[in-house]
């Protein structure tokens, strides 16, 4: 799929063309319960739930699907016992290596002290492939929270990364509607891309949602600033700390995060003296704990639409080329009375239609050859004519310093926009922690060895 995009050169506008993202896996009712698993091992975030099959969840009535929506609740109905109240915690068998996520929910769980519900990714061998919390939260909390998880050495937004090094707080960010505030504008949509220079997440209330989105043709280029942005380089390569990532749903109780901060909020602590005796003996107050799915589907830009080629444009001048479809006569005009007209041609005052000059780009300096007010672009592919305004062309430098604040992606694919940002928001007392590395060591056939520093797992 091929879209264009607009930068500004001084004095000029030269659109350009790159390969956009096309849908690589749709998650659609029909088949969403065959693209995960369900996970029943014990909450390493030590919550206080009981994860069950999906057999179990169907016949208790936690999960269904309804005209193309898909929703996952928790026990509602029943005192808790044993490992804690009945939940539902589902991991994608499918695994990505850059991606754009879209997610359209109609409702989320709802605020309830004791809950922790997210929407989430994960890579294997936990932290060291990293952790993407897309949608978190706990108890009251009104705003979503946004975080990075990464093994040492990844700084983002302004704060390590490093499970380690932060006692498992990551690099968070908040943004985006949660909980009862999400619900109550009748849900929304997030959107998570993730490329070789950064992942960010934008946030959109319903009918906010770009039409692009609607269209499943999405263009993030055209969605304005992200809700919460976390732009690598020599800080942290995306790359390296950020690798085949599954996508994960859960809905867990207390524990790591919940838990450790019951006593301290003074809505939750006083209803009851643990957070695990509120859950365990209040299933009404769980009712409004469920996820309803409208969408969620994964795109992906391989730029396979835009594969290198060799060029022409070195070949013949710049002037010639776009005319060199309209050359075969050229063996007969000997013959034709009109060749003395010839010679007025030099005379034309360089129409717009006419390029001047050459542009190369390949994540390098951009070089304009002369000045015209036309420009042959050549972009990993064949040569390209735009159109810019009339004027001389004063572009000089690399082919970032060319590019408009908003353009965020430069010809080779690569992010050009250095947009600074302005991180808000609190860290917090802990994360999934070692359930990604109980997941991946999963997917290995081998059980997790967890490891405790005070509430903080990691699994090697």
């Amino acid at each position: 799929m091929l879209f264009s995009a607009s930068i500004f050169l001084v004095f000029g506008l030269v659109p350009l063309i790159f390969a956009g993202y096309s849908l690589k896996d749709d998650y659609s009712a029909d088949k969403f319960f065959d693209m995960f698993t369900f996970d029943t091992e014990d909450d390493p975030t030590k919550g206080y739930v009981n994860y069950v099959d999906q057999s179990t969840a169907q016949n208790s009535g936690l999960l269904n699907t309804n005209n193309g929506v898909v929703a996952l609740h928790v026990d509602s109905t029943n005192i808790a016992s044993g490992r804690g109240r009945n939940s539902i915690r589902l991991i994608s068998k499918a695994s990505y290596n850059h991606a754009l996520v879209v997610l359209d929910l109609a409702h989320m769980p709802g605020n309830a002290c004791g809950i922790w519900p997210a929407f989430w990714t994960i890579g294997p061998n936990w932290p060291s492939s990293g952790e993407i919390d897309v949608i978190e939260g706990v108890n009251m909390q009104s705003m979503n929270q946004v975080t990075m998880h990464t093994s040492p050495g990844c700084s983002l937004a302004g704060s390590s990364c490093g499970a380690s090094h932060t006692s498992n707080q990551g690099c968070p960010l908040k943004g985006g509607a949660f909980g009862d505030g999400f619900n109550s504008g009748n849900g929304g949509t997030y959107a998570m891309e993730w490329t070789s220079n950064g992942i960010d997440i934008w946030f959109f209330d319903r009918s906010q949602e770009p039409k692009d989105i609607l269209a499943d043709s999405p263009d993030p280029t055209g969605w304005g600033n992200p809700t919460a942005s976390f732009q690598g380089g020599s800080s942290c390569s995306i790359d390296h700390f950020f690798k085949d990532q599954q996508i994960v749903f859960d809905t867990t109780f207390c524990g790591d995060w919940a838990g450790q901060t019951w006593s301290s909020d003074p809505t939750c602590s006083a209803k009851a003296p643990t957070c695990q005796e509120y859950v365990q003996n209040n299933p009404g107050a769980f009712a409004e704990a469920y996820w309803q799915i409208n969408a969620l589907k994964v795109y992906s830009n391989d730029g396979s639409a835009n594969s290198p080629q060799p060029s022409q444009a070195a070949a013949s001048t710049p002037a010639q080329q776009p005319q060199q479809p309209q050359q075969p006569q050229q063996p007969q005009q000997p013959q034709q009375p009109q060749q003395p007209q010839q010679p007025q041609q030099p005379q034309q005052p360089a129409p717009a239609n006419q390029p001047m000059a050459t542009q190369y780009v390949d994540g390098g300096p951009v070089t304009i050859t002369s000045f015209a007010p036309v420009v042959t672009q050549v972009v990993e592919g064949p040569p390209v004519t735009v159109m810019v305004h009339a004027g001389p062309l004063q572009s000089h430098g690399t082919a970032e310093e060319s590019v408009h604040k908003n353009q965020r992606r430069s010809f080779s694919g690569d992010d050009l926009a250095d947009k600074a940002r302005d991180p808000v928001g609190q860290g917090r007392q802990s994360s999934h922690g070692s359930e990604r590395g109980a997941v991946a060591e999963r997917r290995r056939g081998r059980r997790p060895r967890r490891h405790l520093a005070g509430h903080i797992r990691s699994a090697a």
